[in-house]
């Protein structure tokens, strides 16, 4: 799941940034000029895209190892499955319009993925341990809690809800933000 957010990022990149690399985006802004609602409807889109694209890929990392499994001991929960698999998918969902945003707001496809890619895969693991206090509330370790089950070794301190919302509570907050320089600034 680490790396495969990795892809995602770039989708939501490249879908924000691909239209100010050729001069698109004054196009698009002639035939819709609401920059607002153009933005929004352009996340819309990309979660309609997003959502089956991460249902079948997750669901195809969960299926291989349950048919490998099928004859062994091991007893695996249905609902569990299928809580993860919903958790995944939406924690997916929620990184590409993350990353969508601040591709909106850099406006540049490869600052804003070395930004989002430097984030996630090293300063993110680096502050968990410097800051043991808040690091659930960043947007990648409150995703975590959205598919991985409760385990009775490790205290779990949201459940699946909990961390979508906060989840979904940074990615409003990037989008807001993106909708709000894009209403501002020249395209």
């Amino acid at each position: 799941m680490v790396y495969l957010q990795a892809g995602f990022m770039i989708l939501g990149t490249l879908a924000t940034c691909s239209e100010y690399t050729g001069g698109q985006i004054r196009t698009t802004l002639i035939t819709v000029p609401w920059r607002g609602l153009q933005l929004s409807m352009k996340h819309v889109a990309l979660a309609i895209i997003t959502i089956p694209a991460a249902f079948i890929i997750v669901l195809s990392g969960v299926l291989y190892p349950l048919f490998i499994m099928r004859d062994t001991v091991a007893g695996i929960e249905l609902d569990m499955i299928i809580k993860s698999l919903v958790g995944a998918t939406g924690y997916l969902t929620l990184t590409t319009l993350l990353s969508a945003a601040v591709g909106a707001i850099v406006k540049r496809t490869t600052p804003a993925l070395v930004a989002l890619l430097s984030y996630y895969f090293v300063l993110s693991p680096l502050s968990r341990d410097l800051l043991p206090r808040i690091r659930d509330y960043f947007p990648d370790t409150a995703g975590l809690y959205m598919y991985i089950p409760p385990s009775s070794d490790v205290i779990n301190h949201f459940t699946p809800l909990q961390g979508a919302g906060i989840s979904s509570l940074w990615t409003l907050t990037f989008i807001t933000l993106a909708i709000l320089l894009y209403l501002k600034r020249d395209a």
